[in-house]
């Protein structure tokens, strides 16, 4: 399983890697949806997909691995047994070694490697050290108040800034003021001999403020958008994410060391002049490799057969369950 912050996926597999079922559901992080609402998700996604696989699944699970982001709320015990019980009522027996945290997971969907880097750069971001697949130490996460830089939710930020500010100067918007302007107040324009343009920005600014702060993660495309129009402003946010990101990953790496890094999360999957811009950071100096996860939910059930006694040195193997683009059953 893969349970994110805004969705949570199961997956069955044989121990070949063919997929026999999936599910979606809700978000499964414990520190922001609560255990209650995450144990929910996750017995719905686990449940929905043996079901899909064959009535008798369950009793033919060999191993069971949760990559579980807010992985460190298993640290309350309440939380790590409401969790367990959800595996439960699924139909899975718990053995208290299913859950391990969302960054192995999507370590192990990049490379067949024991130890390496990985970089989450989502709606937030965080770089891992992987040690025999597991985090060791970690660098930023702390959230989008103080913390996640380089993330969607940074790179939303600092548009909505640059936003207010050509619309408080007044004059013509740069392409990517004017799209950000245009999703957050569409068709607003100032008008009349006491509409200052100050008034404008902030009736943008106060537009923003009275939605969820972290719908700003949505305006990040918009940054990739206007920096394939070579707006200035987004070249400028582009290269400060992409330094913040190196810098994350470097505080959990030992100079020059060429163990992997592996990139996930959406920025990174769909935003090429970040994930370009961070590439190159990484490699200068070094032969470290860097690549792209695959299929998150796949390094999930590979981390699972291999507990099941598959061979972690079958390469072709890795690749049969995480491929990308996996993403329905016989896809």
């Amino acid at each position: 399983m893969d349970a994110g912050g805004t969705t949570t996926r199961a997956l069955v597999t044989t121990l070949g890697g063919e997929r026999l079922g999936e599910a979606w559901a809700g978000g499964a992080n414990p520190n922001t949806h609560g255990p209650e609402h995450a144990a929910e998700q996750l017995t719905e996604a686990i449940g929905t997909a043996l079901d899909r696989a064959d009535p008798s699944a369950r009793d033919a699970v060999a191993a069971t691995v949760v990559g579980l982001a807010g992985y460190s709320g298993l640290r309350d015990e309440a939380v790590r047994s409401r969790l367990e019980r959800a595996l439960g009522k699924a139909g899975l027996t718990a053995t208290g070694q299913e859950f391990t945290g969302d960054d192995a997971i999507a370590f192990a969907a990049g490379t067949a490697e024991r130890d390496g880097t990985v970089l989450i750069a989502g709606t937030g971001a965080i770089a891992t050290r992987i040690e025999n697949r597991h985090r060791s130490r970690s660098a930023d996460g702390m959230g989008w108040l103080i913390g996640d830089e380089g993330s969607a939710f940074w790179i939303g930020h600092q548009a909505a800034k640059e936003t207010a500010r050509q619309l408080g100067r007044g004059g013509d918007l740069s392409p990517l003021a004017r799209t950000v302007a245009k999703q957050v107040i569409p068709g607003q324009r100032p008008s009349g001999p006491d509409q200052w343009p100050e008034e404008h920005a902030r009736d943008f600014a106060r537009t923003l403020t009275s939605a969820p702060p972290i719908n700003l993660a949505g305006l990040a495309p918009l940054v990739t958008d206007a920096y394939a129009l070579d707006d200035q402003a987004a070249v400028v946010i582009v290269n400060a994410a992409a330094g913040h990101l190196a810098q994350s990953v470097h505080q959990v790496r030992v100079p020059g060391e060429p163990l992997p890094v592996v990139l996930s999360g959406g920025v990174l999957t769909h935003s090429a002049p970040v994930r370009e811009a961070l590439t190159h950071k990484l490699t200068m100096g070094t032969g470290a490799p860097v690549m792209l996860a695959g299929c998150t939910a796949g390094g999930a059930a590979w981390l699972a057969a291999l507990r099941a006694g598959a061979d972690e040195r079958d390469v072709d193997l890795h690749g049969v369950f995480t491929r990308p683009g996996a993403d329905r059953v016989g896809a």
